[in-house]
């Protein structure tokens, strides 16, 4: 018996010819086939055939127009752009049965949040993507959305994350588009170099395995699919992965590919691609030669790199790991240092522009909930009985949602029984990350509230020398216009003119000692940030130091009545700051003189020098009025004084731990009951 069999129709047929041309441009655009995108946009606009489109594919023109626009010039990234984004998705999600123009909206908006640092946003928009588009059959799109994903936690460094959404798509490889998946394949390829790299693993570690086997994986596809632009960006990385951990001939396999004429004029379309190479080039003369000339063409290089532009910045970075990771093999360590200290300023600075958006991508945020608050108000104005019903039916899920986690604990429960031991580990790892997580949080709230306090301290501080500064100024233009009048009306007296000079020459001392006050608690305010290596390292007797410091004080204690006594040997030699360590007693002596002692009836002051495991031991305690227990955890804290406003400006402290923590490489810590004295102990090391 013959059976009829007829293809399936094409569900945006239905739609018309206009969505079907919509369409042909949306796949263009995902397998980023841009002149072809364009065209068939231009055709459509140009035609007549814009006058008569229905609302729906007019909306789903100016989305692709954007698209189209972003995928043509990667600079493209500003507020007024994002707006447009937004106004599209937010009109796009009001349309009835149409997810997939609302879920090209979200990815439109996804890609410019993305390019203005808003990477959290951005991955909340892949994902409402996706989920508008399950069902549809749309797998091209959803592909090109889950590349977008990858390439959005690569920039916003979310390494372990995109290695777990790398696996997962790869699981279904077989249905990517090969460009899609090359553009997978690269990300996970990044995030394991990234991850490796600043664990410092080892050539043949895991990450680094995985790192090549993704490249050279991503190569495979790019060759077999003749994706000629993605073969050389996996030659490229691959040269430099292999130059930087690997094999030195693999990697003179990859140069020959790029330097093959074939691949000639296509490397001047890619920036950097050209300093890329050099780089692998001498890293893999330095690492086959291991010759002092070539890591100081290495060396040389990184120089020359400095002055590169913008969009060449991640070369200078990739030389900056090399030498960061090679410095110490070369007997460099300098470099090495210095390097790592640089790559520390790139991700600074990369965090200052994260920061400096923050504040627009809450905005953004809070406008676009806004918008689907006041939809949801209109859906509910229009239709109050299917609300109701929805309401019902999800009150019902709601029973049935809890009826089924009820179910589900029951029977992890009984599965925890048979698994006690492996539930137990499993609890603990997830416990510990928690807590990781809270003591970063609570590290980072702990750094605000001591940059409020600094700020706070600093303007008290502040108010009262700028203050009187303002006011002797005031009264000088006062008196100042009044000896103009005097002047204009013939009117000047001798005594009035002296009275308006001692006026003036008073006000004037005011000013002056106002702004030296204001001057010199700025230089105190200086010493927190100051360099540590500012001063180098010498050879010094710290009992000499001990004694003389003592000396110098001598007259000062002498006056305060104080008796001090010293237990230390005849000679200590140290190796390190000294005028650091000095800074650090003469301000000791000095808190104790002025805070601790000044109360006391017999002021005594024990010094004492000692050596426990190669580090040296110094302890200082007082008989004076002690500290309370509460202000104890906030004495290093700047600004912090029990005296605020009296006397000192509560930075002391702050310096001292300072210098003894970054110059010295100590540690300083304190104890102290009221009416009991003060103890500080000093544990730094010899050498």
């Amino acid at each position: 018996m013959a059976h009829c069999s007829q293809e399936p129709q094409d569900p945006h047929s239905a739609k018309g010819p206009h969505r079907r041309a919509l369409m042909a441009a949306l796949t263009h655009l995902t397998r980023l086939e841009l002149p072809q995108a364009n065209a068939a946009l231009a055709e459509l606009a140009t035609s007549g055939a814009a006058a008569a489109l229905s609302p729906a594919d007019a909306l789903f023109a100016q989305i692709l127009g954007l698209q189209a626009e972003l995928r043509s010039d990667v600079h493209v990234a500003d507020i007024g752009n994002l707006n447009r984004a937004m106004e599209l998705a937010s009109l796009a999600s009001q349309l009835k049965a149409e997810p997939l123009i609302e879920a090209t909206a979200l990815h439109v908006l996804a890609i410019l949040q993305n390019r203005m640092r808003m990477h959290h946003g951005a991955l909340s928009q892949l994902s409402r993507a996706l989920e508008l588009l399950q069902g549809l059959g749309e797998d091209e799109v959803a592909d090109s959305i889950q590349a977008t994903q990858s390439t959005v936690m690569t920039q916003g460094e979310m390494y372990e994350g995109l290695l777990t959404l790398v696996d997962q798509v790869l699981s279904q490889r077989e249905r990517i588009t090969p460009l899609n998946l090359h553009r997978l394949l690269v990300s996970g390829a990044t995030a394991c170099f990234v991850l490796a790299d600043e664990q410092m693993a080892p050539a043949g570690a895991p990450l680094w395995l995985r790192c090549k086997a993704l490249h050279q994986d991503g190569l495979s596809v790019a060759q077999r699919h003749g994706l000629a632009a993605n073969a050389l960006a996996s030659h490229l990385n691959l040269s430099f992965v292999e130059s930087l951990v690997g094999d030195t001939v693999e990697a003179r396999l990859h140069l020959d590919a790029l330097n093959d004429p074939a691949m000639q004029d296509m490397r001047a379309q890619f920036v950097g691609a050209g300093l890329g190479v050099e780089l692998s080039r001498r890293l893999i003369e330095w690492r086959e030669r291991g010759a002092a000339t070539a890591w100081q063409q290495v060396l040389d290089y990184e120089l020359e790199l400095r002055s590169q532009g913008e969009a060449t910045k991640f070369v200078r970075e990739y030389a900056l790991r090399a030498i960061a990771r090679h410095g110490q093999a070369a007997g460099d360590a300098a470099a090495a240092v210095q390097a790592s200290h640089s790559l520390l300023d790139v991700y600074r600075q990369r965090m200052r522009a994260i920061s400096a958006t923050l504040s627009n991508a809450v905005q953004d945020v809070a406008a676009l909930q806004h918008s689907r608050i006041e939809n949801e108000q209109l859906t509910r104005q229009g239709n109050q009985l299917e609300q109701s019903l929805a309401n019902r039916n999800a009150e019902l899920s709601q029973t049935l949602a809890r009826l089924q986690t009820e179910a589900s604990i029951r029977r992890a429960a009984e599965a925890a029984l048979q698994q006690a031991n492996e539930d137990l580990e499993a609890r603990v790892a997830a416990r510990t990350l928690e807590l990781a997580q809270a003591s970063k949080a609570l590290m980072q709230q702990e750094k605000q509230l001591a940059l409020g306090r600094v700020v706070v301290g600093m303007a008290h501080e502040l108010n009262t020398p700028l203050g009187n500064a303002r006011m002797g100024a005031s009264v000088i233009h006062d008196r100042a216009v009044e000896l103009e009048n005097w002047l204009n009306e013939g009117q000047v007296r001798r005594q009035a003119l002296t009275e308006t000079a001692s006026s003036l020459q008073q006000c004037s001392s005011l000013v002056d000692r106002s702004l030296e006050s204001a001057t010199a608690l700025v230089q105190r305010l200086k010493a927190l940030s100051s360099d540590s290596a500012q001063e180098t390292a010498q050879d010094f007797d710290v009992c000499w130091l001990m004694r003389d410091t003592l000396a110098q004080q001598q007259a000062r204690l002498d006056a305060a009545g104080v008796r001090c006594e010293c237990d230390m040997p005849a000679q200590l030699p140290m190796r390190g700051p000294m005028h650091a360590l000095s800074d650090v007693l003469k301000e000791l002596l000095d808190n104790a003189v002025e805070h601790g002692l000044k109360q006391a009836r017999d002021p005594k002051l024990s010094v004492s020098l000692q050596v426990q495991q190669d580090r040296l031991v110094l302890r200082l305690q007082d008989n004076g009025c002690g500290i309370a227990a509460q202000a104890l955890p906030r004495i290093f804290d700047p600004f912090f004084s029990g005296q605020l406003g009296r006397s000192g400006a509560g930075l002391g402290l702050s310096v001292v731990r300072m210098l003894v923590e970054e110059m010295l490489q100590g540690q300083i810590s304190v104890h102290s009951q009221i009416g009991q004295g003060t103890g500080v102990t000093l544990s730094l090391p010899l050498r």
